[in-house]
């Protein structure tokens, strides 16, 4: 089961990649493509559906792109790239008092349901920094330096409890090197904030056998503040 999950976001992650490639080489309906396709194989996670209305923003379909960011926001609210593209797509489309609505959920104490401080808004513009600094170095061929981003990008969702685009960061990097470790250190952590514990201790077993093979100190102390159960 969990073998057919991890293929499942695979090929999610793949299409969401290819997309941002697509995107970045000013392929628009290629890029647009490859977001349906991720929508498709994870109807239930907003960062599709935010990467969705972007580029159908950027294509000109503002009505299209208004109902994938009410997509993504029906299924993460307080999701800031949801919101900010929301806020966008109406300016565009002329409801700017709707989008002055937003802009105030974005800026003002509104801007998280859950009552966190409102400093919090800045992590979605840090974490796309990481996404977009991680493709650059994997289109430069710097592995290493991809995943390391790609992994901050993880840690910067997890702590503002965005789960899916969390996990999403982590299976990118796990496209790259599906032996480095630390990947899987970053996966098991996911599991852990999503409260996946039986998914978490599993991926700390297989991290235990990677570790066997090839030890890193730094991995393994982490490892073991882990629960596994």
């Amino acid at each position: 089961m969990i073998a057919a999950m991890e293929d499942v976001y695979g090929r999610y992650a793949e299409a969401l990649r290819d997309g941002h490639r697509f995107a970045a080489a000013g392929k628009f309906k290629d890029a647009l493509r490859c977001y349906r396709s991720a929508t498709e194989l994870a109807a239930d996670r907003a960062v599709p559906h935010v990467a969705l209305g972007g580029m159908l923003l950027r294509l000109g379909q503002t009505r299209d792109a208004l109902a994938a960011y009410e997509r993504a926001l029906q299924l993460e609210p307080d999701d800031m790239d949801a919101l900010t593209g929301s806020a966008a797509a109406l300016l565009a489309a002329g409801r700017r008092a709707e989008a002055a609505q937003i802009q105030e959920r974005i800026h003002g104490g509104r801007s998280m349901a859950n009552g966190a401080p409102a400093a919090n808004a800045t992590t979605g513009s840090g974490a796309d920094g990481l996404l977009a600094s991680g493709e650059q170095a994997r289109v430069a061929g710097k592995i290493d330096a991809a995943i390391d981003a790609w992994l901050a990008e993880s840690a910067e969702h997890r702590a503002a409890g965005h789960h899916d685009a969390d996990l999403d960061a982590c299976l990118r990097a796990l496209s790259l090197d599906s032996s480095a470790a630390r990947v899987h250190l970053e996966i098991a952590r996911a599991w852990v904030a999503r409260g996946w514990r039986e998914r978490a201790a599993e991926r700390l077993r297989l991290l235990d056998r990677l570790l066997a093979l090839q030890p890193d100190r730094q991995v393994a102390a982490a490892a073991r503040d882990l629960p596994r159960g």
